[in-house]
């Protein structure tokens, strides 16, 4: 495998003939190696329902709801390798996924987080068990709290301030990332009219420095909302190649041309989401790549041979 895709979604409810079909769809345009179901308000026959329409080419692993309340459903590819469950609560679903690449074990963790301040604290203190494996481990899901005051839109800061502090919290003391996003600022939306609306990121990918060494790069980005009040995230990330890379040099030449310039400007002018280091290298890894493409595709032919009549001829 050169790359693992990861789906997630708080589709709000399972049964509805056109969620079923979103999540068709998502499987077949997208193609993802795991998704995630989180709120799917299934009970276990629901949810054995729902899974039997897939078990053709993916498996699962579920979490009944209680009620209406809750239930999370994840399927995977065969393809993704071995995946094995190894605990789950309420609110949360965690898988061992092993390969013959590297990383060859690795977590994943599935969350519902409750809007119950207490119940959430809950879950932290769970999830930070996990931690104590030692092995690269990512987690996604509805987390029901935001990080910080620019997470949210409508209505007041102190709604969500407790649970971003303790949210905050769990990510510094088990040395977790945010995986940033492109796309929509916001996951949520309570849908309602005028100043009644409301809108927050609850839902997010965050993985340690052990998951993230083992990826050159990653992409998470916020897909459409419809069907549900909550947006999916599609995570694609590439491993590390063991194939030697052609080395990136820039000629000074290149100053000349305007293009050059254009090509590092458009690189660069980009709104990030995420940490400033994440966004530094993103900004890097984006200059490579559209000044490869003016090479190709703007660069004369006699430009393009410049350097090695250099080294030949010794200028």
């Amino acid at each position: 495998m050169e790359d693992i895709k990861l789906l997630c979604w708080n589709c709000r409810g399972s049964a509805n003939p056109k969620t079923v079909a979103r999540i068709r769809a998502l499987m077949r345009n997208l193609k993802p190696d795991v998704m995630c179901l989180v709120e799917t308000r299934a009970d276990e026959n629901r949810a054995l329902k729902l899974c039997e329409k897939f078990t053709k080419h993916w498996e699962w692993a579920a979490i009944p709801a209680i009620g209406m309340s809750g239930g999370i459903i994840t399927l995977w590819n065969p393809r993704v390798g071995q995946v094995t469950p190894i605990a789950f609560s309420r609110f949360s679903l965690h898988l061992v996924i092993s390969t013959t690449a590297k990383p060859k074990e690795w977590v994943f963790s599935i969350v519902y987080n409750s809007q119950n301040i207490y119940l959430q604290k809950f879950l932290w203190h769970e999830l930070s068990a996990i931690s104590t494996l030692n092995l690269p481990w990512i987690i996604s899901g509805d987390f029901n709290a935001i990080l910080n005051s620019e997470e949210h839109r409508g209505g007041s800061f102190s709604n969500y301030s407790v649970k971003a502090k303790h949210f905050n919290d769990f990510i510094n003391s088990n040395h977790l990332f945010d995986l940033g996003f492109f796309g929509p600022s916001f996951t949520w939306c309570n849908n309602q009219n005028g100043l009644a609306r409301r809108w927050a990121r609850l839902d997010l990918f965050l993985a340690n420095n052990d998951w993230l060494t083992n990826f050159d790069s990653y992409h998470n980005k916020h897909l459409p909302r419809t069907c549900s009040d909550h947006s999916p995230m599609f995570l694609s990330a590439n491993f590390f190649s063991h194939r030697k890379k052609k080395v990136f040099r820039f000629e000074n030449f290149w100053f000349e041309h305007a293009q050059c310039h254009n090509s590092v400007h458009k690189a660069w002018n980009f709104k990030p989401n995420t940490s400033p280091m994440h966004a530094f290298t993103h900004s890097i890894a984006r200059t490579r790549i559209y000044l490869n493409k003016w090479k190709v595709r703007g660069l004369s032919p006699i430009d393009r041979t410049l350097p090695g009549l250099k080294l030949e001829f010794h200028i």
